[in-house]
């Protein structure tokens, strides 16, 4: 199921542990922790998963990448 920018926000901070900055608009990846801000996503309407790594932040799995 998608999950909009906030929703992704509320969950990292809540299943994680994560901190969130909502003043600056990013959080820290649990998986790569690496600083994720919603304009890392280019017109996406799912935040579900980190767009460095992979993770999965619902799952809490990494994406399989697509093989050729």
């Amino acid at each position: 199921m998608a999950k909009t920018w906030e929703q992704i926000f509320e969950l990292v901070e809540e299943v994680y542990g994560v901190h969130t900055d909502e003043e600056e608009g990013f959080f820290h990846c649990p998986e790569c922790d690496e600083p994720i801000y919603g304009c890392d996503w280019e017109d996406v309407e799912d935040f579900t998963v980190c767009p460095i790594c992979g993770f999965n932040f619902v799952s809490g799995e990494m994406e399989e990448e697509d093989s050729e």
